[in-house]
């Protein structure tokens, strides 16, 4: 599965910068972004950096709307979060 998930962000993170600056490749990349980041909380040391220069990277495209900038701050969050809830579910493990 790893190997799947690194293939498809580093596809994913190569098309950004070819997106041409359109709305609809800005969305169909928030799109894809979202089914696989439940994916990648299992996975999360791996393969997160790839989504996080993802998500910069399409933040950065002037087409972007402000619906589309707003879905990518929750995106960026939610793996944060599901970072951040993994940490302490170990933390909380390991003083068992």
């Amino acid at each position: 599965m790893n190997a799947i998930l690194t293939s498809l962000l580093s596809l994913v993170g190569n098309l950004v910068p070819l997106a041409g600056g359109t709305s609809s490749t800005v969305g169909m990349i928030i799109n894809t972004l979202t089914e696989v980041v439940p994916l990648v909380v299992k996975e999360y040391q791996d393969v997160a950096p790839f989504i996080k220069n993802i998500i910069a990277a399409t933040k950065d495209d002037p087409a972007a709307t402000l619906e589309q900038l707003n879905q990518l701050d929750a995106l960026d969050k939610q793996i944060d979060d599901a970072f951040d809830a993994e940490v302490a579910r170990v933390t909380e493990e390991d003083k068992s």
